[in-house]
């Protein structure tokens, strides 16, 4: 065991269980066990972390345990944000080896503790960000906890020149969210009637005209970008993941009839360039039925397992979405992010599992956050095109240098280069490159 990392505390609580696996497996990556007998950890002559409310040994890298992951259920915390060596820190700790509970400030931020809590909603009962740690302290842009753990690893390194830590290396994943998949072809006849007749009594005649020529085959429709985008993922070299819709139709779900040959037909041919994931209905937030429903529907066309989800509208209930999620057979879920504003929502931009706060237990999700969405620039903070590549390309370096997962959202029907989203292609373009 000479290299591996050995741990001590007291107490192990699944809390202070599961924060050891987020920083030692998904962030630091240093072999690791765990003791709670301090005559076995003494006596180790390897690397040695202490996890505790006092030191025990001279030689040991000693973190000041704050008590919140000694605590079960859910309370308002107590929290004083201030900066040490240029980042925003608290659970300000009198000693240790790092002036605050890395741990407990990392379990805080990623399990969304203040999302239990309540909050002011927005329409679509989303927690705001403005109502997030994050944007009022002023971290929202920056992947706090990633850079937390270069801290650590730092600190164990120097005192132990011998321990073993495997390097993670900087990924880049696109995703596509096919809310819609065409604007006129597939829908069920009574929806394309009702269409013609709302825009009749607009006195909408080019919809009518575009409606018409597209139907009849005489022109694209102004959705289908599919081989626009395998142009590009294959000029960078990437696999994006696309989501899918299957949910049935209501006021904020509108995709084609899912029994439509254009669909059936869609989803094969998005297999086949790339993963498939569900992209669970807004009335699916916490109803494991119609989640799996609806990824059953998409597994049936795609004619194989789906393992992957993304909410629609981002409409996440914590802990019931989660569970949702699990009891359908999904394992790694991307919606962890916001609509309203860019950013790192759980400060982290490395992959880890689900911790339900109220059941005090990991469930077998992992989490993928995601760090930029085109409506989010477009239609919540209406910056151009190119203050969208700049934001972005900044986003980027941050994840970048943590070695972190970059992960952009994009819609089928953003990138027609058309209305309000004309000249977004070139920030795509740009990003994928960027990203890349």
């Amino acid at each position: 065991m000479e290299g591996h990392l050995l741990i001590y505390t007291p107490k192990l609580t699944p809390r202070i269980s599961y924060a050891f696996s987020l920083f030692f497996e998904s962030l630091i990556n240093t072999p690791y066990k765990i003791v709670t007998d301090v005559t076995e950890y003494k006596n180790y002559k390897g690397p040695k972390l202490n996890y505790s409310g006092s030191k025990v040994d001279e030689k040991e890298i000693f973190i000041h345990d704050c008590g919140l992951l000694n605590e079960t259920g859910i309370r308002e915390q107590s929290i004083s944000v201030t900066e040490w060596e240029g980042l925003k820190i608290f659970f300000r700790t009198d000693s240790g080896s790092l002036p605050f509970d890395v741990l407990a400030a990392s379990f805080y931020l990623v399990t969304r503790y203040e999302e239990y809590l309540p909050s002011q909603l927005d329409k679509h009962n989303r927690f705001q960000p403005a109502n997030s740690l994050a944007f009022k302290s002023k971290f929202l842009d920056v992947p706090l906890v990633n850079l937390w753990a270069e801290k650590l690893k730092s600190l164990l390194v120097k005192a132990n020149p011998g321990i073993v830590i495997n390097e993670r290396s900087y990924t880049f994943i696109p995703t596509i969210d096919v809310d819609v998949a065409y604007a006129h072809k597939g829908r069920k006849l009574y929806v394309t009637i009702g269409s013609y007749v709302k825009a009749i009594a607009t006195f909408n005649f080019g919809l009518i005209g575009n409606k018409t020529t597209t139907l009849l085959g005489l022109r694209p429709d102004d959705y289908d970008t599919y081989e626009y985008q395998n142009e590009i993922f294959r000029r960078e070299n990437v696999n994006p993941i696309c989501f899918i819709l299957a949910g049935k139709r209501g006021p904020y779900d509108k995709n084609i009839s899912t029994g439509s040959s254009y669909f059936k037909s869609l989803v094969k041919k998005l297999g086949f360039r790339g993963n498939i994931g569900v992209h669970p209905s807004y009335r699916s937030m916490n109803d494991v039925e119609i989640v799996m429903k609806e990824k059953d529907i998409v597994e049936k066309n795609f004619r194989g397992k789906i393992t992957k989800s993304r909410q629609h509208y981002l409409r996440i209930k914590f802990p019931e979405t989660y569970r949702c999620l699990s009891g359908a057979g999904i394992t790694d879920d991307y919606s962890m992010g916001y609509a309203a504003s860019p950013g790192f929502r759980a400060s982290i931009c490395t992959p880890y599992y689900f911790y339900d706060l109220k059941a005090e237990e990991a469930l077998p999700i992992k989490l993928h956050p995601f760090m930029v969405m085109d409506g989010t620039l477009n239609e919540y903070i209406c910056v151009t095109p190119d203050e969208a590549i700049s934001l972005t390309k900044k986003l980027i370096e941050q994840v970048r240098q943590c070695n972190g997962e970059f992960i952009a959202i994009w819609h089928n029907d953003t990138l027609n280069d058309k209305g309000k989203w004309k000249g977004w292609k070139r920030v795509f373009e740009t990003i994928m490159e960027a990203a890349k």
